[in-house]
């Protein structure tokens, strides 16, 4: 190995791991959501009873309902992470999937290494809006290796792509709902084919052909693959379920649009105009792969903030393959301006020893690494945990609760406190909480009448035989209840409880 394939090698390798400890310092946060809550309850359920959780056992509103726990392996994951780990545990989990889904996006994308680690951290940027400890946090892991995999074999003939393809959706239908984007994926790939050879083509031949029946295939052994696990052919249903919810919008930011005005949005809005850049100047021909599935992720993420994470995927990878070649040139071209100009070469010489080049690698790896311990340590720290909680979750509320005792009747909770109840209040059951899919439409429109007090809430009251609410201070049955009767028995800045009249109180 010649000094300049060398010092290329060196440079590849520290940009590696610099990327990949900058994208584990980015994906290392406080490792709590509103959904976390009913994850780890229902994976602690699992692990103890040996068996998925697929009725509904933690609400009295779908008390024994068919639940299509999708999720199940994932939340078993994360619940022994958090068994054996703590909070310590379950922020490492979350961090380490991020990672490892950016490290193959890195192997997996073409360009030098500096070019490579700047849209590797601009995706993880873009991406960590979804990065919590849920099991959607694996969907995007298995969507990068999908991609891969499609990478790899769609130009081969042969059949190993069948086996990956199928242990793949396999895995991923009993991780987490979001298969259904793998299988969207195989069809912008047969779609794109389709584009590409009846559109873009000037010739048709036998192996666009082939190519067609192959991608048709991988969407139908997907198709089959999801199937395999506890919850069978329900698992299809689920992804229809859950975007059918049109209450999502209103309840859950991660459902709206992105609003661009706010500055965290700037970076997806960059790699839009990256991917667009890149196809008007490429010297390649774009193939209706790219197109139709730059097309079909961007609109789902301008749709739902949730998606993101997968368009930050499918579009690092299309500027990877234009965008490079691109660049040169302008390099070129203002190299030439510079010499045109001053008539002198810009010279560079490298005096660095090997050696030393490798100890200043090794101290920046290692300065970062500490950094991302320092960081896992202290946003998962026992007090801060704590703290955060304090402050968004009725964590006071829940110690009265338990310390005075539990009023009797039915709870109405806050929509975002439902798994958190069932994790620290498991002596009752809760309205409603984030499995959305599981309560639809008309649960959820029901309770948003009934906090908000519109018309014909107190007959909804009446029709759950609702003895009780904890939901924030701040919503507007809290005043008609008190004008209608009801007592505060506990409140502080974060919490109020309600109670009726008539209900018993220890």
């Amino acid at each position: 190995m010649n000094p300049t394939e060398a010092n290329q090698k060196n440079l590849e390798n520290l940009m590696f791991w610099v990327t990949l400890l900058l994208v584990f310092i980015i994906a290392i946060r406080v490792p709590l959501d509103s959904d976390t809550w009913w994850h780890l309850k229902a994976g602690e359920y699992m692990l103890q009873t040996g068996v998925p959780l697929l009725r509904d056992i933690f609400s009295f509103s779908r008390q024994g309902e068919v639940w299509i726990n999708h999720s199940w392996l994932g939340e078993v994951i994360l619940y022994w992470f958090y068994k054996n780990g703590g909070f310590w545990g379950l922020g490492f989990v979350v961090a380490l999937t991020a990672t490892a889904t950016m490290a193959i996006l890195y192997r997996t994308i073409r360009g030098g290494a500096i070019f490579k680690a700047w849209f590797v951290i601009l995706s993880a940027i873009i991406s960590s809006f979804i990065w919590s400890p849920r099991p959607q946090i694996f969907s995007q892991l298995m969507f990068t290796i999908l991609l891969g995999l499609v990478l790899k074999y769609r130009d081969r003939s042969g059949g190993p792509a069948l086996g990956w393809m199928f242990a793949l959706f396999v895995l991923w239908s009993n991780l987490h709902g979001g298969y259904g984007l793998g299988i969207l994926l195989l069809i912008f790939l047969f779609v794109g084919e389709i584009f590409q050879t009846f559109i873009l083509s000037p010739r048709r031949s036998q192996e666009n052909l082939h190519r067609l029946k192959k991608f048709f295939t991988w969407i139908l052994l997907a198709g089959i693959g999801v199937v395999i696990n506890p919850n069978g052919f329900n698992t299809l249903i689920i992804p229809f379920r859950t975007v059918g919810v049109e209450v999502l919008k209103t309840l859950i930011d991660e459902w709206a649009s992105p609003n661009f005005h706010q500055l965290a949005m700037q970076p997806f809005v960059l790699l839009l105009f990256a991917v667009i850049f890149s196809f008007a100047l490429t010297h390649k021909n774009v193939s209706g792969f790219e197109l139709v599935g730059f097309l079909g992720f961007a609109y789902l993420a301008l749709v739902a903030k949730r998606n993101f994470a997968l368009f930050a995927v499918f579009s690092t990878l299309v500027v990877a393959n234009h965008l490079p070649e691109i660049l040169t040139d302008i390099g070129s071209n203002l190299k030439q301006i510079w010499l045109d100009r001053f008539g002198h070469k810009i010279i560079r010489q490298s005096t660095l020893s090997a050696g030393f080049r490798y100890t200043v690698n090794f101290l920046i790896v290692g300065l970062l690494g500490v950094i991302a311990i320092l960081k896992w340590y202290y946003v998962t720290h026992p007090i801060v945990m704590i703290t955060y909680e304090a402050q968004f979750y009725p964590q006071r509320a829940v110690a009265y609760l338990k310390a005075k005792g539990i009023p009797t009747g039915n709870m109405l909770n806050s929509y975002g406190w439902g798994g958190y109840l069932i994790w620290n209040l498991p002596e009752t059951t809760v309205f409603v909480d984030g499995r959305t899919d599981l309560f639809g439409d008309d649960i959820l429109i029901e309770w948003l009448k009934i906090v908000n007090a519109n018309d014909g809430w107190e007959k909804l009251v009446e029709k759950w035989e609702i003895g009780w609410f904890l939901i924030e201070p701040q919503q507007p049955v809290v005043t008609r209840l008190i004008e209608n009767g009801w007592k505060e028995y506990y409140r502080d800045a974060v919490s109020v409880v309600i109670v009726r009249e008539q209900s018993s109180t220890p």
